[in-house]
């Protein structure tokens, strides 16, 4: 199989170089909605530019639109944005936001859409909702491993992209809200502050120091994994991604050579594949983040993919190890025809199948015709000027290999009009190598609504569902009568159970819920990867789950598994907060395959918030904010694997302004969790809370003692039950509004 190499762009030059490189596809970013907001970018006029120079030369360019879109970015804005690119032949859009993916499937039928990395699909259960969505490509989550990739492509057959070199994210793509809500720049905007490339110390709650000297435990490698390219074909994956979009021209086409260089080598002859040291070394010298890792392919996690000491990136000597590729031209071949009394005519063909003269169905081939011959008066035309004239093809991408010269005698032309004949074939076939890629829309354009008026309100009678972490907490909840939802988000607690085991403590849980007279909600785990799904589809759990009131799933990978292998009806599915709704258009797509309930995103603000329809939508008034979902395990790689030790001290990570973060471990299905400093707590804004109309509230606990849940809770009952106006606790530090007031750019 023929693999296609992908190479980052921030600029134009940048994708002329890669191109030149060797890239098959570049991928870049626009003015607006990409997921590198601080790059150079592009303009219109340069993306269509580009489209043209790759077009030219045969290559794609796929287009990021992998950010979040808030309401006032669709409709009307957004098919803006994208129509020139489309009717000018871009040939895939990169993208993360739902709504975004169903209202380019809708508006741009022909556009083929890739699924970003960022929608972190880990599973078949993923792939397979979004292909039957309309995907034409998956890109998958970083940390997954060659055997996992192999199953989705096996049984999915969809068309794979994975990352193959450059800078690793600490959380799984698309999961991250630490740089949001340390700073309000969000990284699903576009806007990543990389606080994971800060320092932090690693403690326990005694306040003992692991490992003083290493501070930076966030902090990724970057990934090489020239090495692995046989490994990675073999796995399915038909698309290798290079990342940099903000990265020099050195690097890009640097790095995108020398993958061009071993991807040619493995498909021509994959027995004498062998990274040379050189080319090892180049490029560690074009930029590395204190070494080289191999990422997740080969390994679950571990502190040889982490820096731990050092998160600078060094390119120090990108200059001097870049050697710039030549610039490659289109072989053209052609034939002109001069002779006394008739019109000199131009014939050029770009074939598929040689030098052997323009064969029907195999070539792009032009015919321009210019000026009568005239007879010589004095000294006629001799055939080495003529073919010196037609050959000099200058700035322009073509280069003429063959030309056939049919000369009659005593012919004469001006060179002008020699020069102007060329000209006219070069232009002509220019022309008609792009009106291949060219597209039209109907006519007219689509109407779109300006309204933003979420419709009716009900948040004075929205019910109140609790999550809790433990059978403790479950207790403690159960003994208020207003607590309407238990969401048992208990995953990591039984981390040792079997399936058996866990199955019948839910199943106590479950009954504990609704004898006490609540709807029972489970909550799958924030990852849902092959060991995952295989545990959660045995016999006893699937029928136990598909006697919860309702399933809240995390992932794409979730939903194709309560939909699909549960055989749930959408309607008791639950959207959590990382299946992000971020505008009308969003939770329209979900709802037209009938999943209603969702969750509101936590980085949007009470205005932005009071512009959609929230009667089926659950907010957030207290809990412990995720930050990081991580595949790595601040545990293994600080204190040792704990997953034969199911007790044990607690680690945080604690900032330089000794703020301390928990990190809570899922050994069952192996990852960690972040979690903010400090609680979001909004419950003494009940009255802006209820005027948004949602139709459920969570309060959300992960930590808490029974004296915090009884304080939480009957502050709850006073604002939102009693209607009574609280303070905000004591201490400025003690909480946070979230986004609530301030909200993301």
């Amino acid at each position: 199989m023929k693999h296609e190499l992908l190479a980052p762009a921030g600029s134009l030059d940048i994708c002329k170089a890669v191109i030149h490189a060797g890239a098959d596809a570049v991928y870049l970013g626009g003015s607006k909605y990409g997921a590198r907001a601080f790059a150079q970018n592009f303009s219109e006029s340069e993306v269509l530019e580009a489209l043209d120079f790759a077009h030219l030369y045969g290559r794609r360019i796929m287009l990021t639109v992998n950010t979040l879109l808030k309401n006032r970015e669709m409709g009307r804005e957004l098919y803006e944005y994208l129509k020139p690119f489309y009717e000018h032949g871009l040939d895939a859009v990169i993208v993360q936001d739902y709504g975004v993916f169903q209202f380019v499937r809708k508006y741009f039928p022909e556009l083929p859409v890739h699924a970003s990395t960022q929608m972190s699909v880990a599973n078949v259960q993923g792939a397979r909702f979004l292909q039957k969505q309309g995907a034409a490509r998956i890109v998958t989550a970083r940390e997954l491993s060659l055997p996992e990739i192999r199953r989705i492509y096996d049984e999915t057959g969809v068309e794979i992209e994975s990352f193959i070199h450059g800078a690793l994210c600490y959380c799984y793509s698309g999961q991250c809200l630490m740089s949001s809500l340390f700073g309000g720049r969000s990284g699903n905007r576009g806007r990543c502050a990389q606080p994971c490339r800060l320092s932090y110390q690693v403690t326990d709650e005694t306040g003992k120091v692991y490992h003083r000297k290493e501070k930076y435990p966030l902090s990724p490698k970057d990934l090489c994994a020239v090495e692995l390219l046989p490994q990675l074909c073999e796995a399915g994956i038909y698309s290798f991604k290079i990342e940099g979009r903000m990265k020099s021209l050195e690097y890009a086409s640097g790095v995108t050579g020398i993958y061009r260089k071993y991807l040619d080598l493995y498909e021509t002859d994959p027995r004498s594949f062998h990274v040379e040291e050189r080319d090892r070394k180049t490029l560690l010298q074009l930029g590395n983040r204190n070494g080289f890792t191999r990422g997740y392919y080969e390994m679950r996690n571990g502190r040889s993919m982490m820096t731990l000491t050092d998160s600078s990136h060094s390119s120090g000597n990108a200059k001097e190890a870049y050697r710039p590729a030549e610039p490659g031209k289109i072989t053209l071949n052609g034939r002109a025809v001069l002779r006394e009394g008739e019109a000199m005519r131009l014939t050029l063909w770009k074939t598929a199948g040689g030098n052997h003269g323009p064969e029907p169905g195999e070539m792009s081939a032009v015919t321009v015709t210019g000026q009568t011959v005239q007879a010589a008066q004095s000294r006629p035309l001799m055939e080495e000027d003529v073919r010196s004239r037609l050959s000099k093809t200058g700035d322009t991408p073509f280069e003429l290999s063959d030309l056939t010269l049919e000369l009659g005698e005593g012919c004469f032309v001006p060179v002008g009009q020699l020069n102007g004949l060329r000209r006219s074939g070069l232009e002509k076939m220019e022309e008609q190598l792009l009106a291949a890629h060219r597209r039209e829309l109907p006519p007219g354009r689509p109407e779109f609504s300006d309204a933003q008026d979420a419709g009716g309100r009900r948040g004075e009678n929205a019910l109140l569902d609790v999550w809790v972490s433990d059978a403790g907490q479950l207790k403690e909840v159960l003994r208020y009568s207003f607590v309407d939802m238990v969401s048992l988000n208990v995953s990591a607690q039984n981390q040792l159970l079997s399936a058996e085991q866990f199955a019948e403590f839910l199943e106590a849980c479950r009954d504990q819920i609704h004898k006490a007279g609540k709807q029972a909600a489970f909550c799958l785990p924030q990852v849902f990867r092959q060991d995952s799904s295989g545990f959660y589809s045995r016999e006893v759990c699937r029928k136990l789950l598909a006697s919860f009131d309702r399933i809240w799933v995390r992932s794409y990978d979730e939903l194709g598994f309560a939909l699909d292998d549960l055989g749930m009806a959408p309607e008791r599915i639950g959207l959590d907060e990382r299946l992000y709704v971020f505008s009308g258009e969003a939770k329209a797509a979900f709802g037209k395959s009938g999943l209603s309930w969702t969750t509101a995103s936590p980085e949007l603000n009470q205005k932005e918030l009071a512009h959609l329809e929230n009667g089926t939508a659950e907010f957030c008034v207290y809990g412990l904010a995720p930050l990081m979902v991580s595949a790595q395990c601040v545990y293994k790689n600080y204190d040792g694997c704990r997953k034969q030790q199911p007790e044990g001290s607690r680690l945080y990570l604690t900032d330089r302004y000794f703020k301390k973060f928990f990190i809570k471990r899922n050994c069952r299905d192996c990852y960690n969790v972040i979690y903010n400093s400090q609680p979001l707590y909004l419950i003494h804004q009940a009255e802006a809370v209820q005027r948004l109309g949602f139709g459920a509230h969570r309060i959300c606990f992960v930590t808490e003692g029974r004296a915090e849940i009884e304080r939480i809770l009957l502050d709850y009952q006073k604002g939102f039950r009693q209607g009574k106006r609280l303070e905000p606790p004591a201490g400025r530090d003690s909480f946070t509004t979230g986004h609530f007031r301030r909200g993301v750019d």
